[in-house]
């Protein structure tokens, strides 16, 4: 099974046991947690992002 890796976003390689995440591309590492965590807080940025600047709020 493949996954995105958060540094280069190339696929990188999951564990049978979807314990363990390494990309062969620029050799990221992380077990499957905290795998999670990057990826919730990149999709948090990027959501971040597209929230317009209101005045007031």
């Amino acid at each position: 099974m493949d996954a995105k890796c958060p540094e280069c976003e190339r696929p990188a390689t999951v564990d049978d046991n979807m314990e363990y995440i390494k990309c062969p591309h620029c050799s990221f590492e992380a077990d499957y947690e905290r795998y999670l965590e990057i990826m919730k807080d990149k999709a948090l940025n990027m959501a971040a992002d597209y929230i317009p600047k209101r005045p007031g709020f």
